[in-house]
């Protein structure tokens, strides 16, 4: 092929790729003059070639950037290939984001012209914008958070941090973004830190936990969510909440010492009372009488040691079931089968003369793990207060039944066709020390505050239903 047949080839390529090309293409001289132009150019231009061959290229710019253009063209006629974005809209135009670049046309190493082309980047600038707004929006989340918040990735390389991160860990954020997080924090590897992060990423979720970060001496409350793209760890400093735990579990070891003192104190005193008070009622019964006044004198004084003699032993009785609800031991189970037959042996002769019946509606086997003395103690107040509080209309019936109760342990109903009482005028004096709601018999108003007591000092609960000369209901429930 002859050489000019080679450049006719040659010069049909050129033109071929020129009014092909997707991109806007132009070819200006020195002066910025138009020399040649593609279809795409024209097209975005809504002109026809005639209308644009001959004509500056200043012409279709506004004029904010014609020393723009001006400059980069002057830049390329020096032998330099120019390349800038820029956001343009032409004359007769939509606007558009372009990449420019200026390439000059070298010929026996002169410029004899350069080429203007120019590629639409409009969505893709307006994607990097949108994807640069989101960015700013989650920063903004991130740092408004009140938590601490990082972010590594899957080879630990911290990627984001927020300003709680560097106040609390007190690092630089500049200096710790990119840098592995074992790095920057060498003695927490292997520790309680380390092996939950690990765990959250070997597991594949999340993880909870509170940890001591010995070298700021802080306790932190941490959560991190594993991802594909890393670890997503929250943190936040609690250690003003442990140090309130701290002090309440040392005033309520304070209190219940203090509390056991306190016992201690009392049932010494109530013993150390009862010795010189068991001489001053002997001494009283000793006395002679030499004339009636004294003699009453010493009556009324007996009388009041007795009394008293009384209110030590309730004490007694009192502080004895208290001091024993902390008991930790777990008795054996119990069969109420036989803790209520010994009762009814020991009131088998007060339940004769009263004509009194009792009927039992509950399981041979059923049983508990509470303290026998005690159950034996609730039972035989129960009965000894039925017999007591007894209707003189009718023959007294007592119905106990049973049956195992679904968390464990039993649940019973004592119940009598006795005299009853007023419930709405007892209100929630019903189980307190020395209330009583008949003014015969005589008694003491001891045996529901023990009943009540020994089923709280095994974890029970105790409920009653009465009316009067109707009868009573107790419910009890025994672990």
């Amino acid at each position: 092929m002859s050489e000019s047949a080679q450049f006719v080839n040659s010069e049909q390529r050129f033109r071929s790729l020129f009014e092909n090309n997707l991109d806007f293409i132009l070819f200006q001289d020195r002066n910025g003059v138009i020399l040649d132009v593609n279809e795409p150019f024209l097209q975005l231009l809504h002109c026809s070639k005639a209308d644009v061959l001959g004509k500056d290229i200043s012409d279709f710019l506004p004029p904010e950037l014609i020393p723009v253009f001006r400059e980069k063209l002057i830049q390329a006629f020096q032998g330099t290939r120019v390349q800038f974005d820029v956001a343009v809209q032409f004359r007769g135009a939509e606007p558009k984001v372009l990449s420019v670049s200026k390439v000059p046309l070298l010929v026996d190493g002169l410029v004899r012209g350069v080429h203007m082309v120019a590629r639409d980047i409009t969505d893709l600038t307006a994607s990097h914008q949108m994807i640069e707004q989101q960015a700013r929006k989650l920063n903004t989340i991130f740092e408004s958070i009140t938590d601490a918040l990082f972010l590594v990735d899957r080879e630990w390389r911290l990627t984001f941090l927020n300003s709680e991160v560097e106040r609390l860990l007190q690092v630089d954020r500049e200096q710790a973004l990119g840098k592995n997080l074992w790095t920057l924090f060498p003695d927490e590897v292997g520790g309680e830190f380390y092996q939950h992060y690990h765990q959250a990423f070997e597991m594949g979720r999340a993880v909870h936990f509170e940890a001591y970060y010995a070298t700021l001496r802080l306790w932190l409350e941490v959560k991190a969510f594993p991802s594909e793209e890393g670890l997503s760890v929250y943190f936040s400093d609690i250690s003003l909440r442990h140090e309130a735990q701290a002090s309440q579990e040392k005033l309520a070891q304070d209190l219940h010492r203090q509390n056991q003192d306190l016992q201690q104190f009392t049932y010494i005193v109530s013993h150390n009372l009862r010795g010189p008070l068991a001489n001053a009622m002997g001494l009283s019964q000793l006395l002679l009488a030499p004339d009636p006044d004294q003699a009453t004198l010493l009556s009324h004084l007996q009388t009041s040691l007795v009394q008293l003699d009384v209110v030590l032993q309730d004490m007694n009785t009192i502080l004895t079931v208290r001091d024993k609800q902390d008991v930790a031991d777990v008795p054996a189970p119990t069969r109420l089968a036989d803790v209520l037959d010994l009762v009814l042996q020991e009131m088998n002769e007060p339940l004769q003369q009263a004509g009194g019946q009792i009927i039992r509606d509950f399981p041979q086997d059923l049983h508990t793990h509470g303290n026998r003395a005690y159950i034996y103690s609730i039972l035989l107040n129960l009965l000894s207060n039925s017999i007591r509080y007894r209707s003189q209309q009718r023959a007294l019936v007592v119905t106990i039944t049973g049956s195992p109760h679904p968390e464990g342990g039993a649940q019973l109903t004592f119940a009598d066709n006795g005299s009853g009482f007023d419930q709405a005028k007892a209100g929630a004096d019903v189980f307190k020390l020395y209330k009583r709601f008949h003014p015969t018999p005589a008694g003491r108003g001891m045996g529901l505050y023990l009943v009540k007591a020994h089923v709280e000092s095994m974890g029970g609960t105790i409920a009653v239903e009465s009316q009067v000369e109707t009868g009573t209901q107790f419910f009890l429930y025994l672990p």
